[in-house]
């Protein structure tokens, strides 16, 4: 499989043992989450999903930042604690992802739960000369970007355009790059509680350190994939690859992966704007799964633009593969009830271009578009071969399983119910409806369709016969 690392600026075949570490940048936790968010949660979930379909064993790690200043305006503005408002968003997050079937990852440490593992790294920053401290009785304490000498690589930015970027304006700090490691507290953040005891007095982190001490402990030094947004890559995981490197002595991650964003009318999301599309509003009107089909749509590192005519393109496109589904589902159960079964072998041929395609387009630079465009080609031959009688039951049961278990690693109809097989007794009325129907008794073959509605089917005629699903 070949990946575009971030750090080297080009594509690389994936080296990787059978137990994979994977660290993905979570949300900070002070509003609900936006599809911009969606996305990388979306991409990365079924890049996790892709690898265990390969049979390697993946912990997954994403954090939370419940600690930070956009959480502690908040706080203060709704006289509300650092934890209860960072709380809240994170149930929330839970929920727009459980809809988008993005599963739980092996580890969701939050910030706050870490801080004695982080006073701990910063005190082993300044002790090796990377960091130092400023101030009174409560210190900032910042890095010293000029003494890791690899600084810029992550983001390809020139000296001169890292002097430019003043993240945080200090006139104490020893260079205008240098970030904060530890943050003095001010009034609001122990109005909000959201302070801690540390050598430097009260405080709290600053938010690059917590995912360097975060990634080492749960996955070591150094892991395979660190991965998010494109927006990450400066200042944050560029901070983060210059903390981690200085703390260990090592390049501390392997692969650098980065999607791009999510745009508005070509622009990107941003409160200024106003164009921020929340997940929950977009799961008022559209099943989740819908929403994660139209993100795995365009490549990963281009940009995808969201629109209401575009996020209908994708629910019918959606559509269509489970129609496929369904019909196959189908027909091997109307197999299974009234026997029969023999046909002419044409999946076979289909069935198996499936798979190399899907796996092709997934190991060249994890194309998902292409591998939804191979699944959209199966979906076509299928329909012609199923409707004309060509393909029997074996063939069908290869196609279903090969074809559900690849939207499954896109995560879509993960909780697909089978069509059953029908009882005798409800075989015989199946086959009496039939009988009505060819005599014109349409009165006769309602109220059948209705008796079979009643025990939980939907009776679908079509010109192979009666088919079924459940209601």
């Amino acid at each position: 499989m070949r990946l575009y690392n971030t750090l080297t600026k080009r594509e690389e075949e994936l080296k990787l043992d059978k137990t994979v570490r994977i660290y993905v940048c979570g949300i900070t936790a002070y509003d609900y989450s936006h599809i911009g968010h969606a996305r990388s949660a979306v991409i990365f979930d079924t890049f996790r999903r892709y690898l265990e379909w390969k049979g390697h064993e993946v912990i997954y790690v994403q954090n939370f930042t419940d600690v930070d200043d956009k959480i502690v305006r908040r706080a203060v503005a709704e006289n509300r604690t650092q934890k209860e408002v960072a709380e809240k968003f994170i149930a929330e997050y839970f929920k727009d992802m459980e809809a988008l079937n993005v599963r739980k990852a092996t580890y969701h440490p939050k910030v706050t739960e870490h801080i004695s593992d982080i006073i701990q790294a910063v005190s082993e920053l300044i002790k090796k000369g990377y960091a130092y401290e400023v101030g009174g009785e409560n210190k900032d304490v910042y890095f010293h970007v000029p003494s890791f000498s690899h600084y810029g690589e992550l983001s390809g930015m020139s000296l001169e355009e890292l002097n430019r970027h003043r993240i945080e304006p200090d006139e104490r700090k020893k260079d205008v790059k240098d970030f904060a490691l530890w943050k003095a507290a001010k009034e609001e953040d122990i109005k909000a509680k959201a302070v801690f005891d540390s050598p430097w007095g009260l405080g709290r982190p600053g938010w690059h350190i917590e995912c360097s001490v975060m990634a080492a402990k749960y996955l070591g030094i150094p892991f395979d994939i660190h991965g998010g947004g494109k927006d990450l890559i400066f200042p944050h995981h560029e901070n983060e690859r210059a903390q981690s490197y200085a703390l260990h002595g090592i390049e501390p991650v392997r692969y650098w992966i980065h999607n791009d964003f999510v745009t508005i009318k070509g622009e990107k999301m941003s409160k200024s704007l106003g164009n921020i599309v929340k997940i929950r509003d977009v799961l008022q009107k559209y099943n989740g799964e819908v929403l994660r089909y139209f993100l795995l749509s365009a490549h990963y590192r281009s940009p995808i633009d969201y629109s209401e005519e575009s996020i209908e393109r994708a629910e019918k496109a959606y559509s269509a593969l489970r129609n496929t589904l369904e019909l196959i589902d189908m027909e091997i159960a109307a197999f299974k009830t009234f026997g029969g079964g023999e046909g002419a072998g044409e999946l076979n041929d289909a069935t198996s271009n499936l798979s190399a395609n899907f796996i092709s387009a997934m190991e060249n630079d994890f194309n998902t578009p292409k591998a939804i465009a191979s699944l959209h080609e199966f979906s076509t031959r299928t329909n012609k071969a199923v409707n004309k009688g060509l393909a029997g039951l074996e063939e069908l049961e290869n196609a279903f399983e090969t074809f559900l278990s690849l939207c499954n690693v896109l995560g879509i109809f993960v909780d697909y119910q089978r069509v059953p097989v029908l009882s005798s007794e409800l075989a015989e009325l199946v086959k009496e409806r039939e009988e009505a129907r060819r005599e014109k008794n349409f009165e006769k073959a309602d109220r059948i369709r209705e008796k079979l509605r009643e025990r939980g089917y939907v009776l679908i005629d079509t010109p192979r016969g009666t088919r079924w699903k459940l209601v």
